[in-house]
């Protein structure tokens, strides 16, 4: 890393929405610098691995980033009432997604400097340690896509606030399955359990509202029982936190900054998902910064718009669900809690 080095647009993590930001800003001709304080990216993967299909028209997925497709997905609520829904998608392998992401983006003239973290923020100047030492970089505007705790959405004042705590194993699968599955009760402190399968393995995991996190290991223990043998050995485990207050401001146009994917709070507040939104923000968080590098001065406000115009509205009413079954879950109908809070369910969308 040289001592000082200047560039168009710098993006803070090379998940899919820096990635993908990253492509866009390249394509508009920006010079675009994209550090990722892992050493690998896409690992190690935390995420169930479901997109729906709807995203392939989006953005071309990989053959070899594809496991297996999804046809729908089955809701199972306390007092064994089960909803089918068609869900149409694919589990990914969600490391090879990643990497081509990101190989579209150096593709398109991006630099990805990896095992490199940004410490800390002065004006325009960034201080950044890597490899090969410390350095400052000078932009003109940095896209925050570092995730659910976002260093660069602290330099913002824009932080996610409310989470839940994931925990998840990946098994070995007994017999093919061509649904995921969604598991809702008392075992599950606002949230789910799921069961995803992936080829000749699955994503079992348990998310669990921050208050309940002690809850999580058992919460876990116990779907997999109820599965029982239909899944086999464990083969990899992961933990995380996901966003789930709902999206923030996102932008500091006095600051130059634009936020995107979980360190904007894109994430899903009640399934969690968040894939979609990355990548699609993502690639209007890079175009926005591109142009208002150019001297754009309205791009900032174009980009808030934008995904708002998208996503706004289901997110924001997510979020809202999600205080209402944080607060209700030690009434006594959760039944009905659930079925007010669950997005496979008529009355998340009808209730008043």
């Amino acid at each position: 890393m040289r001592d000082c080095r200047s560039v168009d647009v710098l993006i803070v993590g090379a998940g899919p929405a820096g990635t993908s930001a990253a492509r866009t800003a390249a394509e508009a001709g920006s010079d675009v610098l994209v550090i990722e304080r892992r050493p690998r990216i896409g690992e190690p993967v935390r995420c169930a691995e479901y997109i729906p299909r709807l995203l392939s028209q989006t953005v071309k997925i990989p053959s070899k980033a594809i496991v297996q497709k999804i046809e729908g997905m089955i809701s199972f609520l306390p007092g064994g009432e089960e909803i089918k829904k068609m869900a149409p998608g694919f589990i990914l392998d969600r490391a090879e997604f990643d990497r081509a992401l990101a190989g579209a983006a150096e593709n398109s003239g991006a630099e990805i400097l990896t095992g490199t973290r940004a410490v800390s923020r002065d004006g325009d100047r960034i201080r950044v340690k890597g490899p090969s030492g410390d350095g400052d970089v000078r932009a003109k505007v940095i896209i925050g896509a570092d995730g659910p705790h976002s260093r660069v959405g602290s330099w913002i004042g824009q932080k996610n606030k409310r989470f839940l705590w994931a925990i998840q194993h990946t098994v070995e699968l007994k017999e093919p399955v061509y649904d995921t599955e969604v598991y809702l009760g008392k075992e599950y402190p606002g949230g789910y359990g799921w069961f995803f399968p992936k080829g000749r393995l699955a994503n079992v995991g348990v998310g669990v509202q921050m208050t309940s996190i002690r809850h999580a290991k058992q919460a876990l223990k116990t779907l997999k029982n109820r599965l029982g043998d239909r899944i086999g050995r464990v083969t990899d485990g992961t933990t995380g936190y996901i966003p789930a207050g709902g999206p923030l401001p996102s932008t500091d146009k006095s600051e130059r900054v634009i936020l995107v994917g979980d360190a904007a709070g894109h994430t899903h507040p009640i399934t969690g998902g968040g894939i979609p939104q990355a990548v699609i923000c993502g690639a209007m968080a890079g175009r926005a910064a591109a142009a208002s590098a150019g001297g754009d001065t309205k791009a900032f406000e174009d980009y808030v718009s934008q995904w708002r115009r998208v996503f706004g509205a289901a997110l924001d009413k997510a979020a809202k669900k999600r205080v209402t079954l944080e607060k209700g879950w030690n009434g006594e109908d959760r039944t009905a809690l659930l079925r007010k809070c669950w997005v496979a369910c008529r009355e998340y969308y009808h209730d008043t």
